[in-house]
This record gives C-alpha cells, structure tokens and sequence, in this order.
C-alpha cells in the first residue's frame, strides 16, 4: 500500500470514526428522554395500582359489612327519588372513606 493510498483509507477511517461518535452521543440523549419518559410511565401505574388496590379494599368493606340507610319520613314519601339514593351512598362510602 502506498502512503498516498493509507493516507486516504486513513482520512475515510477518521471521518466515519467522527460520525459514529456523533450518532452515539445523539442515541445517548434519546436514550436519555426515553427512560426518563418511562419511569413517569413506571411512577404512574404503581400510583394507578395503590389507588384501585385502596378502591377494591374499601368496596369489599362495603359489600361485607353492608350500609344501613335510614330514611326519613321525606325521603319514604319521596322513595323514587334518585337523587336521595345517590345522596345517601354518597354519605354511606364517605363515612366508610373517613371523610366524615
């Protein structure tokens, strides 16, 4: 091989070498925002899963024990009314729920 032609091959080598780090560092960043995108995701479903686990847990509580409800002599004059039952469950999972 002539100097000339090492010379060449060795410019060639140099210039592929360069952008090959170049796509590297760029991959790197990507790399990056990919696992910083998919730990959110990781953070969000345990969330996700405590809260439905703490729904489960307090909607078995309910079935078990059951919910007395108690109505007045309005709401049994007004027994078809829905929104006296939706009021009274209201009441009956937030005193479940410890709100009040």
């Amino acid at each position: 091989m002539k100097a000339d032609e090492r010379d060449e091959l060795l410019i060639r080598l140099d210039g592929r070498t360069k952008h090959a780090c170049e796509l590297t560092e760029k991959q790197e960043k990507h790399l990056m925002v990919l696992n910083d995108r998919t730990l959110k995701l990781e953070m969000n479903v345990d969330r996700n899963h405590n809260r439905i686990t703490r729904l489960e847990d307090m909607m078995s509580k309910l079935i078990e024990s059951g919910v007395p409800l108690r109505l007045n002599k309005k709401q049994v004059i007004g027994g078809s009314s829905i929104i006296s039952v939706i009021i009274a469950i209201a009441i009956a999972l937030g005193t479940l729920a410890g709100w009040w």
